[in-house]
């Protein structure tokens, strides 16, 4: 009997620790849950796309899946060939504004995310107001550099000449996670976590990403 009620005394905190975060945006009087948009498309890396939407829903920041494919419908295939469902299309998710859009990494992702002219157009209208953006792994180049939404920032990437001749060498720092202006970007599937922390930190705070770092044991 004694062996059960601690481990539901256990459990219990567990899921207080857990929902600490999320609870946390609703238990500030008058503040406004922040919202993201994440884009996918055929070929998108499934830890890139992941790692982020995770962190993002456990800091309580409402998360939108649109999916870029345009014969799919909502079902987005990944590069190791898991079926995501996305909750809406491009082309009605950018209807919206949010204070965050996100472009996963993945090749065959981020040529298409790339050359989606109303992501594109959605990506140039949040730059321009001030709203955050962010990219991992071939993104940043293929999505942000091609179309010019790197001008004046600094930023990384993959490191590969095909991704890196996007981003100019004076404007290219090697770093895990780089953040410009309101713009953040990093490297790899191994670095996507990471950015979403620093995601969490610069559009909710810094406590509730270490709590969130802290929860999911990862190192600082």
């Amino acid at each position: 009997c004694s062996v059960e009620y601690s481990k539901q005394r256990l459990q219990n905190r567990f899921n207080q620790i857990k929902n600490k975060n999320r609870n946390s945006l609703q238990n500030k009087k008058g503040s406004r849950k922040k919202t993201a948009l994440i884009a996918i498309a055929d070929g998108v890396e499934e830890t890139e796309f992941i790692a982020v939407f995770d962190v993002l829903r456990r800091a309580g920041i409402e998360v939108t899946v649109a999916s870029a494919n345009v014969r799919a419908g909502l079902k987005v295939k990944s590069t190791n060939g898991a079926i995501f469902l996305a909750s809406k299309t491009i082309d009605n998710a950018v209807a919206s504004t949010y204070d965050l859009i996100v472009v996963p990494g993945g090749h065959e992702n981020a040529v298409s995310l790339g050359e989606n002219k109303k992501l594109v157009a959605a990506l140039r209208k949040q730059k321009a107001e001030g709203r955050w953006i962010a990219s991992v792994c071939a993104g940043p180049a293929l999505v942000l550099g091609k179309n010019g939404l790197l001008e004046g920032e600094v930023a990384t990437t993959y490191p590969s000449q095909a991704y890196e001749m996007f981003i100019p060498d004076k404007s290219r720092i090697n770093d895990r996670v780089v953040v410009s202006n309101k713009i953040i970007s990093s490297r790899a599937p191994g670095t996507a976590l990471e950015c979403g922390l620093e995601i969490v930190a610069r559009l909710i705070d810094s406590k509730t990403a270490d709590s969130i770092r802290q929860e999911l044991l990862i190192k600082a």
